[in-house]
């Protein structure tokens, strides 16, 4: 078999292989879920589920980062098998794709586990209001200044995301922030001449807390919209 056809055909089972070892630890804890007895799983419901997936969402990132790179150093065993039958000259460009193919990979991977675990973003229509939201004016052109919020946990922190949007409805920016109902944090937002500002209380007390989001919004913040992972 020629090697350009030998190196798709690993492409391919390599890509089918990755596929399945990333899949089988959610699908190993799915079927321990449905182990579990039925009262069980009503008694802690949906809201237990999901709050205890935000509390843990950093060691989970840490375990999918870990068996990610498990996944990538079998991958990439697995071409550079059929990499070293190729004559010399070519190898350098099976490795070039070999190693831009695993970072699109990675890239997918990354944005499934981060959509996977992003909280819940609701009542945007209250946090709006409640926080100091809503229709703006900057140089000229109008903007709506939306806040939606995940509801607020045992520590009356609540995470907050506030999105921007131009008179056409286009999404210009996003931030993402915690409020401390009742803590020593401002929680309204503040508005000046070519900024609004947040204050986000998941920084610590010796941290700066206050952040701001350029009015009209920057380019880089169109871009962090439109390309996951940025935002």
């Amino acid at each position: 078999m020629p090697v350009a056809r030998a190196y798709f055909t690993q492409l391919l089972l390599s890509t089918l292989h990755a596929a399945l070892l990333l899949c089988l630890p959610p699908m190993a804890a799915g079927a321990t879920l449905l182990l579990l007895p039925y009262e069980l799983l009503q008694q802690w419901g949906w809201n237990h589920w999901h709050s205890a997936l935000q509390q843990h969402r950093e060691t989970l990132y840490w375990l999918a980062a870990m068996l990610m790179a498990a996944t990538l150093a079998w991958f990439y065993y697995g071409m550079g098998r059929i990499i070293v039958l190729a004559k010399p000259r070519w190898r350098p460009a099976y490795q070039t794709t070999t190693l831009l193919y695993m970072l699109v990979m990675s890239y997918g991977v990354a944005i499934a586990v981060a959509t996977a675990t992003r909280p819940h973003y609701q009542q945007c229509a209250m946090y709006t209001e409640k926080l100091n939201g809503g229709q703006r004016h900057y140089r000229g052109e109008h903007f709506m200044v939306e806040l939606c919020g995940t509801g607020s946990n045992a520590d009356r922190r609540d995470h907050i995301r506030l999105r921007i949007f131009d008179e056409q409805g286009r999404w210009r920016a996003v931030r993402y922030f915690t409020v401390h109902w009742g803590g020593p944090y401002p929680q309204l937002l503040d508005y000046a001449r070519d900024h609004l500002a947040y204050f986000d209380a998941s920084e610590g007390e010796d941290e700066d807390f206050v952040k701001v989001v350029p009015m009209p919004p920057t380019l880089a913040d169109w871009l962090s919209t439109h390309i996951p992972l940025l935002d």
